[in-house]
C-alpha cells in the first residue's frame, strides 16, 4: 500500500512507511532471480579478494587494477548518457564564485524552468569508484524533477586513500560550498556508500559549530561499516542481492585500512545526530543493507530528530538508476521532499 500521501500530514518525528504490499511469489521467477544474485556474488567476491591481496602484496599491480576498474565503470553508456541530457545540463558554477571548489566537481542544471535552491550529491561506489555514468543519470532526474541545481563534488578514493580521506574531502567542499552561498538553501543527496560519507562530514561540520542543509536523502544508505546489521547475514544467506557479507567486508577493509569500523568518522550510524535537520530515506526490505536505514531511524528516534524512511518490497540496492515505475516513483517522491526542504 502507498503510504505517501499519509505520510506529509504527519507531525515531525520518526516514522517507518511501507510503499508496497511484496508481490506474489513466483517460484520459478525467484529461483532466476536468486542464481543471478548469486553469480554476481560470486564475480564480486572474487574480484575484491584480488583486489584486498594485492593491496597487501604489490601496491603497484593493486593501483593498476582499480584503474581498470574506474575505467570501465566510466566508460561512456549511450542509454544513460541519453537518459542524462534528456533532464539537465553540465552548467558552470553559477553565479561565478571567485574560488575554486576544492575538489573536481560537477555542476547539473534542469533543461526547463528557473532552478530553486541546490542539492549537495555525494555518489557511491563502495568508497573505490567513481560517480558511474547510471548515478550521472539518475543525478540529473533529480535536477530535473526537484527543479534545482545539482553541486557534485568528488573525493579521494580507497584503498589509495583510506578514510577518513573521503569525508574529509567532502567536508572541504561542504564549507566551501556554505561560504560561496552562504544563504542559499540546499538538500544533501547521497546514496550507498556516498551516505556514510555524507553523513559522517555533516557530523564533524556540526561539531565544528558550522551550519547544516535544509534537508538530507538517503537512497539504500551504507552506515554501519562493521557490518552489525541484520539484514547484512540474511542476504547474503538467501542469495537476495548481489553483494554478500565478505564482498561487504572486503570493501571496508579497503576503505578502513586499520581504522575501527565502528568510528563514527567511518561509520556515522554512531555518531550523534542531534540538530541533523528533516530527513528521508528509501530503502528496499530485500536490500543488503535494508537494516542500516531501519537502525538510523531508532539512532534519530534517540535525539528526537524528524525522519521519514520508505521501505518498498523487493527493490535492488539504489534502484533509483533503473528505469522503471518504482525507480520514478521513488525519485518523484524525494524530488518532492527536496522541494519543500528548499522553499
Amino acid at each position: 500500500m502507498n503510504l505517501s500521501s499519509t505520510a506529509d500530514q504527519i507531525a515531525p518525528g520518526v516514522r517507518l512507511l511501507d510503499m508496497e504490499a511484496r508481490p506474489a511469489f513466483d517460484r520459478w521467477r525467484g529461483l532466476a532471480r536468486r542464481m543471478r544474485f548469486r553469480s554476481n556474488q560470486l564475480i564480486l567476491t572474487l574480484a575484491l579478494r584480488r583486489a584486498a591481496h594485492l593491496w597487501i602484496n604489490d601496491r603497484p599491480a593493486a593501483e593498476r587494477l582499480m584503474a581498470r576498474w574506474r575505467a570501465m565503470l566510466l566508460k561512456p553508456t549511450p542509454q544513460f548518457a541519453a537518459m542524462t541530457d534528456a533532464n539537465a545540463v553540465r552548467i558552470a558554477a553559477p553565479h561565478a564564485p571567485n574560488l575554486a571548489p576544492p575538489a573536481p566537481s560537477e555542476w547539473f542544471a534542469p533543461h526547463k524552468g528557473e532552478p530553486h535552491g541546490f542539492v549537495f550529491y555525494v555518489h557511491g561506489g563502495s568508497f573505490c569508484l567513481e560517480r558511474s555514468p547510471r548515478l550521472t543519470a539518475m543525478v540529473a532526474r533529480f535536477a530535473a524533477r526537484a527543479n534545482a541545481r545539482v553541486f557534485a563534488p568528488s573525493y579521494r578514493l580507497a584503498p589509495e586513500h583510506p578514510c577518513p580521506a573521503g569525508v574529509g574531502d567532502i567536508l572541504a567542499a561542504w564549507r566551501w560550498f556554505k561560504e560561496t552561498w552562504p544563504d542559499e538553501p540546499v538538500v544533501v543527496l547521497a546514496d550507498s556508500a556516498g551516505a556514510a560519507i555524507a553523513l559522517s562530514a555533516l557530523q564533524m561540520a556540526r561539531d565544528e559549530g558550522e551550519s547544516l542543509p535544509d534537508g538530507v536523502v538517503l537512497l539504500s544508505p551504507w552506515a554501519d561499516l562493521s557490518l552489525q546489521s541484520w539484514s547484512v547475514v540474511a542476504a547474503s544467506m538467501g542469495g537476495s542481492t548481489g553483494s554478500t557479507m565478505e564482498s561487504l567486508a572486503l570493501m571496508a577493509h579497503l576503505y578502513l585500512q586499520g581504522r575501527s569500523a565502528t568510528d563514527p568518522v567511518a561509520s556515522p550510524l554512531f555518531g550523534d545526530f542531534s540538530g541533523f535537520p528533516p530527513m528521508l530515506i528509501h530503502a528496499s526490505k530485500g536490500d543488503i543493507l535494508y537494516d542500516d536505514a531501519v537502525r538510523l531511524a531508532d539512532r534519530v528516534r534517540d535525539v528526537g530528530g524528524d525522519l521519514t524512511v520508505r521501505l518498498w518490497a523487493a527493490e535492488t540496492h539504489v534502484w533509483e538508476t533503473n528505469d522503471s515505475a518504482t525507480a520514478r516513483q521513488s525519485i518523484d517522491l524525494a524530488a518532492d521532499f527536496i522541494e519543500r526542504c528548499l522553499d
